[in-house]
């Protein structure tokens, strides 16, 4: 079939049509709760850090997540005006160490499994090629490839 559209043509425009549509479908579950896409990832990445870890900061947050530090301050305040997290003053004064509060950790275990099963049924139309289109996703950005050993 002939490429009939600028955005056939090019494979930047389907790379951005894929993550508007990934983040649309992702708001569409995130709407129900207030909650902002940087927001609910900063969540998860707390969550995850508090887990595999110990005291998650600001720093720790954004290198973690990918998410530009001055992204996750302002998600942060979000977050704690809405009383899902708190900032503690760690021993270095010049560091906050966050933790997610109760009513966080309801909302994200809420939120959490709609996430998962949302992006299971946009991805497993990959089927087997999940892993080479990871790694050319990588490739792309300049990152390591990971080798699946069957």
């Amino acid at each position: 079939m002939a490429d009939t559209s600028l955005s056939e043509k090019k494979i930047g425009l389907l790379v951005w049509q894929a993550s508007n549509y990934w983040q649309t479908n992702m708001r569409q579950i995130l709407k129900n709760y207030n909650i902002s896409l940087n927001e609910y990832l900063i969540l998860e990445t707390i969550d995850f850090l508090q887990n595999n870890l110990d005291s998650p900061s600001q720093k720790g947050i954004s290198i973690f997540s990918g998410i530009d530090v001055s992204v996750v301050s302002i998600s942060l305040k979000s977050l704690e005006n809405k009383k899902l997290i708190k900032r503690l003053i760690d021993r270095d004064i010049r560091k906050k160490i966050i933790s997610i509060l109760p009513e966080g950790y309801r909302v994200f275990n809420k939120i959490f499994p709609e996430i998962v099963q949302r992006e299971k049924s946009l991805f497993d139309k990959l089927q087997n090629e999940k892993i080479n289109f990871c790694n050319s996703l990588r490739l792309i950005l300049g990152r390591k490839l990971r080798i699946k050993v069957k």
